[in-house]
């Protein structure tokens, strides 16, 4: 069964969808609201009618939560269910919403759910480069059934090919489908305050034909002074004040927009400072509109609830026409936002990225901040794939002509920077795929060591890495090429009458060929402290130097030895000249190639290069080296988990090992529920910037529980050290205080 559509189909829609009627997978990578949904549903009709479940996958609960709403008013609430870290809903339905995880759990655990699974819609693959959590889509990919069907969704990349001839080897026949093609048009545009007696904005476009704008490199003087905060007496550029974006925006109709921050408190900061000013963006209808909506939602939640949560704050936002949006949120609110700025009732929304990442809310323009932002442990510019995904939001398809994408200035960021990830089209997704402690105790779990070395072998990391070996192996047998065909050259010049010799059993009087291609006089021989050698020769050119064999790529070749003139006195010139007529003999030999010299030697070090870059079994070391850490931990005896190392199969975290031995010390038992939330939070917080971890002192019990934590990382560090891993952060107590105040 097809659902009629309102609206005409893009080409790329109509073949994805051909090929799910022929029943085959299909990886669609098209830019951000483009329609890629359209073939899941197709996907989704077409098992509905075949009597077969569908999984919809997401990779956050905000868009899981989307999804559910849209699918539950496309199909009927009886039909759709959810299921997520927050809540299950009707986790029988025909068709299942759910976050990858969720999925990928079921797969571990061998799930009666999945016997009559037809289809499963992977959305936003393109996340499967996520430092940690990549690996969960290639984790799913490799424990599907075969004969269930998959809808992979991507934004643009530039190796979507790749990714499609991975699934194709290890799930069947996948077509690919790439559009390139935006729905709306983009402009990206570059905006700078100057400060003075009149405070002035720049605005220009980051690109004139096809080029970068050469305007914007003027605002980059003085970036020396501005790069200590940009606030400096020196600087005259200075980065635009949120309400001057604002009004920027709202006098050239750009509104409505999504203005990015990455960071939850300065998204609420923002929606804050503006609402202090007074700022009034939606007029009376709209206000009234928005009240009777936020009204309908909220009735039946308890009033103290609402109150603790700031609802008059928020709801005389929503009113005016400005909100904040980011996880820390309660749903709630999430979603009314969500569904106000999708009915034109918001004007502008700070957020953070996630509200990029495939909650559909179009808007005529973004705003992006700054360029870079923290990872985790510092701070990086945006990645092009990141800026395009923020810059996917700009322009609503069957409203606008044109999206607009902002970006403001930024001391630490030159225009050229701006200009290369607004004009890129270079989004190569690469494979984070690695074992992590919860997927080797589940491998364990549920498969054998041979099973576990074929998902291994069978990732996309894999993949990529063999293919890359492929290419060094090709690149290395070209330079192999080329390295006999010169060394065939310069046996035609002499070059290869001589011996590689070890620069420590040369004597003065002796001829060598060095790195330059040139003959060598050996003069003198000097043995240095700690076993140091220096040679000085005289070259065919007559001049002196010393040469460090700890210098040289390659041995001397020796080709011949001469008496040196006497008296010895390389210094004089007269010693310099009897030698080179010694020598001549052995530079006709030498030949007058020193380039081709140069170029082998270089062909040799790349050579030896590529030989230790070998890709090898990267994947199958660092599982041994993840199971021996659990075996030395007492989680794990031989290729078995013991009762210890169980409930490691259960935990997702960066620190999932490190919560189990805290769990297994009883270090979360017989404490109040603050002291409890508290010490869970040193394992989950991580602190938005470098330096030593935070230093929070609480009473009661959380001083010395937290101390044992502590030694427990120590020691969890040091097995890992051992064995060559990368060990994790040490908690961090740096919102113990906070979730403290509220658990207890």
């Amino acid at each position: 069964m097809t659902r009629e559509r309102s609206f005409q189909l893009d080409r790329f829609q109509l073949e994805a969808m051909a090929a799910v009627d022929a029943g085959r997978s299909v990886l669609v990578a098209a830019p951000t609201s483009s329609g890629k949904t359209v073939v899941a549903e197709h996907a989704i009709d077409r098992a509905l009618a075949a009597g077969q479940r569908v999984f919809y996958t997401a990779p956050i609960k905000a868009l899981s939560n989307q999804k559910f709403r849209d699918l539950c008013q496309r199909l009927g609430a009886g039909s759709v269910g959810l299921m997520t870290g927050d809540q299950v809903v009707s986790p029988d339905a025909p068709v299942v919403v759910m976050t990858t995880e969720v999925l990928r759990n079921m797969l571990y655990a061998g799930s009666m759910a999945t016997a009559d699974l037809g289809w499963v819609v992977l959305d936003e693959v393109h996340f499967l480069e996520d430092p940690y959590r990549g690996a969960v889509w290639e984790e799913v990919v490799l424990n599907l059934a075969p004969e269930v069907g998959m809808v992979a969704l991507s934004a643009t990349v530039s190796n979507a090919r790749e990714l499609g001839d991975w699934l194709t080897a290890v799930r069947g026949p996948t077509d690919v489908i790439v559009e390139t093609r935006r729905p709306v048009r983009l402009r990206t545009h570059y905006l700078v305050a100057e400060r003075g007696r009149e405070r002035r904005l720049h605005r220009l476009a980051t690109h004139r034909g096809g080029s970068p704008n050469p305007d914007g490199r003027r605002f980059d003087n003085e970036r020396g002074n501005s790069q200590r905060g940009g606030r400096g007496r020196g600087s005259r550029w200075v980065t635009p004040r949120r309400d001057e974006v604002l009004g920027e925006l709202s006098a050239h109709g750009l509104l409505p927009a999504i203005h990015f921050i990455f960071s939850r408190a300065g998204c609420d900061e923002a929606r804050d400072a503006i609402l202090s000013d007074g700022v009034r963006l939606n007029n009376g209808s709209e206000a009234a509109s928005v009240a009777e909506h936020v009204t309908a939602r909220l009735d039946g939640l308890p009033p103290a609830d609402l109150e603790a949560l700031g609802v008059e704050r928020w709801s005389e936002g929503l009113e005016r026409g400005v909100a904040s949006h980011h996880a820390g949120l309660v749903p709630i609110f999430k979603e009314v936002t969500e569904e106000l700025f999708a009915m034109g009732l918001l004007k502008i929304v700070y957020a953070t990225e996630t509200l990029a990442l495939g909650v559909n809310l179009p808007a005529r323009s973004v705003v992006i901040d700054r360029l870079t932002k923290f990872t985790g442990q510092t701070h990086e510019v945006l990645t092009p794939g990141q800026f395009t995904q923020l810059t996917g939001r700009a322009g609503r398809r069957g409203m606008d002509t044109e999206g607009h994408a902002i970006v403001c200035w930024s001391p630490f960021v030159p225009f050229d920077r701006v200009a290369g990830l607004a004009g890129s089209r270079d989004f190569v997704l690469r494979s984070a795929f690695r074992p992590t402690y919860n997927m080797v105790a589940n491998l364990i779990l549920g498969r054998s060591r041979a099973q576990a070395d074929d998902l291994l072998a069978r990732s996309f990391a894999q993949f990529q890495m063999d293919r890359q070996e492929a290419n060094r192996q090709r690149r290395s047998d070209e330079m192999r090429t080329e390295a006999r065909e010169i060394r065939t050259g310069l046996a035609e010049l002499g070059y290869v009458d001589g011996e590689p010799v070890q620069p420590a059993g040369l004597r003065p009087g002796e001829v060598v060929v060095i790195d330059d291609g040139l003959a060598h006089l050996v003069v003198s021989i000097a043995h240095r402290g700690g076993g140091r050698l220096k040679l000085r020769s005289l070259d065919q050119a007559g001049r002196i130097s010393t040469i460090d064999p700890a210098d040289l790529a390659r041995l001397p070749v020796r080709v011949g030895e001469v008496d040196l003139p006497a008296p010895f006195a390389p210094d004089r010139p007269e010693f310099r000249r009897a030698a080179m007529e010694r020598l001549r003999p052995f530079a006709r030999e030498a030949g007058e190639d020193p380039a081709a010299r140069r170029r082998l030697a270089r062909l040799e070090r790349n050579l030896a290069r590529i030989a230790d870059a070998s890709a090898g079994s990267a994947l199958t070391d660092r599982l041994d080296s993840s199971l021996h850490v659990l075996q030395e931990r007492g989680l794990a005896d031989g290729w078995a988990l013991t009762e210890r190392g169980r409930p490691l199969t259960a935990i997702h975290n960066e620190a999932d090992l490190l919560v189990v031995e805290v769990m297994a010390a009883g270090l979360l038992d017989g404490v109040s529920p603050g002291v409890l939330a508290g010490l869970v939070s040193t394992l989950t917080f991580r602190k938005r910037g470098p330096g030593e971890p935070s230093r929070i002192r609480l009473g009661g019990d959380f001083g010395p529980r937290f101390a044992d934590i502590l030694g427990l990382a120590s020691e969890v560090a040091e097995v890992e050290s051992d064995f060559g891993m990368e060990t994790a952060l040490p908690p961090d107590p740096g919102f113990a205080h906070v979730i403290h105040a509220w658990a207890g």
